[in-house]
């Protein structure tokens, strides 16, 4: 999850603006970030880099946070490319 642009919905920030800043700041802080691609799920090829995806013009799938949170409290079902059942099925005993 990130800022969003309050006008638009549009990410704020880029996905890899928070590891820029890690990495430039690490030095100072006495920290060595361990970064991570920014993985989607798409309907031609599952899990690839955001990057890929653009590059290749896949489909993306996506499922908002307040979308995942309605469809959990409703009982629907969730995809499985966005939560593991196990996961679903703890979340669902703690709300």
């Amino acid at each position: 999850a990130g800022s969003k642009s309050s006008v638009t919905g549009e990410d704020y920030y880029g996905a890899y603006d928070a590891q820029d800043f890690a990495k430039a700041k690490g030095p100072e802080l006495g920290v060595t970030p361990v970064p991570s691609l920014n993985l989607v799920y798409t309907d031609e090829e599952g899990y690839v880099t955001a990057d890929e995806a653009k590059e290749k013009n896949l489909s993306e799938k996506k499922l908002s946070g307040t979308k995942f949170r309605k469809m959990l409290r409703g009982g629907e079902d969730i995809p499985e490319w966005f939560a593991f059942k196990s996961v679903v099925k703890v979340l669902r005993e703690n709300v």
